[in-house]
């Protein structure tokens, strides 16, 4: 057996080609985007689109330096740097076929807490058109209940006090433009990635509230030379397992320390308000539009509210995986009536055969066998989830005077679900920054079910209507009595 191989530079020239070897010098390249945040999400979807880009259409001038902020972060930004910015995209289809694809649009990267200074500098320099992130809703600093941008969170206090070693993206964005506005340089386009409703209109909102109260003088330059296009981005990617690690290795000799485990369906659509330049990223099946919100309604309330319904209601049943709830024809019949009868009847600015193909193609992804995306993950901060994902179609239904059962049906489910045990019995373990609350309005549901909707600021105004809240009661009670599996088969027949 020829001697193992760690993926870097070096080593590339003995890639099979059907891992696709490089077709272009990578010292050719040039960096136009800095991206705050190499997750394994932006690694599987926007590292992957500008490697496509680079590959099949020689763009060369959107190269991306890749920046990490975190204390957590210190394992991928070693792992990066000794693989010289080269990892493994592993595809899985539902079919069981695997493929592999070495990506490598990353070509820089810096790590914030070992020399804020040095990220700084490099973002500051006019070559960097883009600033993209993706550092999931903690890194907004967005209050739990108002979601408002919250100015007496710590590490954003913290900032305040050390302005050139941030703790905060803001307080590195607001040091970059200082530098750029100082030295008469051009702005650039913040493109946020992450999975929070218009989420370029929520980072505009909360770095001009924090420069408004850290440096008030830098505020009116922002407002002139920066653009936050909204996006919407669509890829499940899961963690990483040892599994996917050795067989790579046995299958092609290759050691790569952290590839990304991914399903094939990706999409990407951004609302085209770049200041600065943008790739041609149509040529990737890139698609631009002038409002992102009917297509990010869609996917919030069909596939990130289906991913957190499979999740609480296969939890309850003690299912660990999307892929098994999925494949349970009781959960899936219950979510598909759910979007069906509820969820699409509420999106009425969007086309509703496109929003059926739509439904029928999330079923199919969360079926796929292969990806095994823990419900674990997917239950993660459900009470940042389940207001953005279930509420609004919630609320629709009310004012129309339409059905509300489902969705009702799912509220009282997770308050159930933080009793923290299982229909067997068993415990599992709840992450949720509003975890202590939740956990102890659920307790006390028992003996009255509305002690579960008594924070305001959480439920809003779901607690005035009185309909919802007498079906919430009547799922609730049924719910401690039944199963979870019980209970779906009674909705699924019109009994419940």
């Amino acid at each position: 057996m020829p001697n193992l191989l760690y993926l870097n530079t070096e080593n590339t020239n003995s890639l099979p080609n059907s891992i696709l070897k490089s077709n272009v010098d990578r010292d050719k390249i040039k960096t136009g985007i800095a991206h705050i945040g190499l997750s394994n999400f932006h690694r599987a979807h926007q590292a992957y689109y500008m490697h496509e880009l680079i590959e099949q259409h020689q763009e060369l001038n959107f190269g991306i330096c890749g920046i990490d902020l975190l204390e957590s972060d210190r394992k991928i930004y070693n792992i990066l740097k000794d693989q010289d910015g080269l990892y493994t995209l592993i595809t899985k289809k539902a079919n069981g076929t695997i493929d592999y694809k070495i990506i490598s649009s990353i070509i820089e990267y810096f790590y914030g807490p070992e020399n804020p200074l040095a990220a700084i500098e490099r973002l500051a320099r006019p070559d960097i058109k883009i600033i993209s992130l993706t550092i999931a809703e903690d890194g907004y600093h967005l209050n739990e209940t108002t979601g408002e941008f919250n100015l007496t969170h710590p590490q954003v206090k913290e900032d305040s006090l050390s302005k050139f070693n941030p703790k905060t993206v803001f307080g590195y964005l607001t040091q970059i433009f200082n530098l750029r506005k100082e030295r008469g340089l051009p702005g650039c386009t913040i493109l946020s990635c992450d999975n929070i409703q218009a989420n370029g209109d929520t980072v505009k909102k909360s770095f001009f509230n924090y420069v408004e109260k850290t440096t008030p003088s830098l505020l009116p330059w922002l407002q002139e030379n920066t653009s936050f296009p909204n996006s919407m981005v669509d890829r499940i990617t899961t963690v990483t397992s040892a599994k996917d690690i050795e067989l790579f290795k046995d299958t092609y000799n290759i050691y790569d320390q952290w590839p990304v485990v991914s399903e094939p369906f990706s999409k990407w659509i951004i609302e085209d308000n770049f200041i600065s330049g943008k790739p041609d990223w149509e040529k990737v099946d890139i698609q631009f539009v002038k409002d992102i919100e009917p297509f990010e309604n869609a996917k919030l309330r069909i596939l990130n509210a289906g991913h957190s319904i499979l999740g609480i209601l296969g939890t309850l049943n003690g299912y660990k995986y999307v892929h098994e709830v999925a494949n349970d024809e009781d959960f899936i019949f219950f979510l598909e009536h759910y979007i069906k009868t509820e969820v699409i009847p509420s999106l009425q600015n969007t086309e509703q055969q496109n929003l059926k193909a739509y439904k029928k193609e999330v079923i199919d992804r969360f079926k796929n066998p292969h990806i095994n995306d823990s419900l674990s993950r997917i239950c993660k901060e459900s009470s940042s989830k389940i207001p953005i994902f279930v509420f609004p179609t919630l609320l629709k239904q009310l004012s129309n005077q339409e059905s509300i059962a489902h969705a009702t049906f799912v509220m009282a489910a997770w308050c159930k679900y933080y009793d923290g045990v299982d229909d067997y019995g068993k415990t599992f373990d709840i992450t949720d920054n509003l975890s202590n609350q939740l956990i102890r309005t659920a307790a006390l549901s028992q003996q009255n079910p509305q002690l579960f909707l008594e924070n305001n600021s959480l439920f809003k105004d779901l607690v005035h209507h009185d309909r919802f809240k007498e079906r919430f009661e009547y799922y609730l009670s049924k719910l401690r009595s039944l199963s979870i599996k019980e209970g779906l088969v009674l909705m699924n027949t019109g009994k419940l």
